[in-house]
């Protein structure tokens, strides 16, 4: 009768064994054929340079002259948008202190930007110009890529072509924006882009 239950015991325990590894085999096999998606990036930003150049009194600033442009296609109003980042980087500025020169006036320091989209202007193409890359993928809710959305911020001093600080960002870009909600989005993008920026 003891044999006979030890035997029934280890029989149940081969089952359980079995099960388990059976189990086991299953969830593996099912990891192996779950696809992940890609993972969402919200943004991507690669800065070159610093502020350290402002200790010698920078206080004021002006527009570059030939940048603070947009490449983009025609179902953005170009003006519009450009319009929108060069306040967003205005109000930024201004709340740390440095005041723009205008009526043609050039100030302790030079800003400029310039804003793309994929489609108008690759990677590759932009790299070759700024020397800056993220290289950060964008997907939709999907997990298809997305087209990204690029601005490049740069600051140099008067009479010096070489910028002293420099700022490459690149996001997803999402159609049907309302202006007050792009707005708002580009002004909390560039508030963390010049966060490091000093208070004067």
């Amino acid at each position: 009768m003891l044999k006979s239950n030890v035997c029934n015991l280890k029989l149940s325990q081969l089952g359980i064994c079995k099960s388990l590894i059976l189990g086991g085999l299953s969830l593996s096999l099912l990891a192996c054929t779950t696809v992940e998606k890609p993972r969402v990036n919200d943004y991507g930003v690669v800065t070159s340079g610093d502020f350290t150049f402002m200790e010698k009194g920078i206080k004021t600033y002006s527009w570059h002259s030939t940048s603070n442009k947009a490449y983009l296609s025609s179902k953005y109003n170009q003006t519009q948008v450009t319009d929108l980042v060069r306040q967003s980087i205005q109000k930024e500025l201004s709340a740390h202190g440095f005041q723009l020169k205008e009526n043609n006036v050039v100030g302790d320091m030079v800003v400029g930007f310039g804003l793309t989209e994929e489609s108008i202007l690759s990677d590759e193409q932009i790299f070759e110009a700024i020397k800056l890359s993220t290289g950060v993928p964008f997907y939709d809710g999907d997990g298809k890529l997305a087209e990204k959305g690029s601005m490049y911020i740069f600051i140099m001093v008067p009479n010096n072509a070489v910028p002293q600080w420099q700022a490459f960002a690149q996001a997803a870009l999402k159609d049907g924006n309302e202006i007050g909600e792009t707005k708002n989005r580009l002004d909390h993008f560039i508030q963390k882009l010049f966060k490091t920026l000093p208070h004067i």
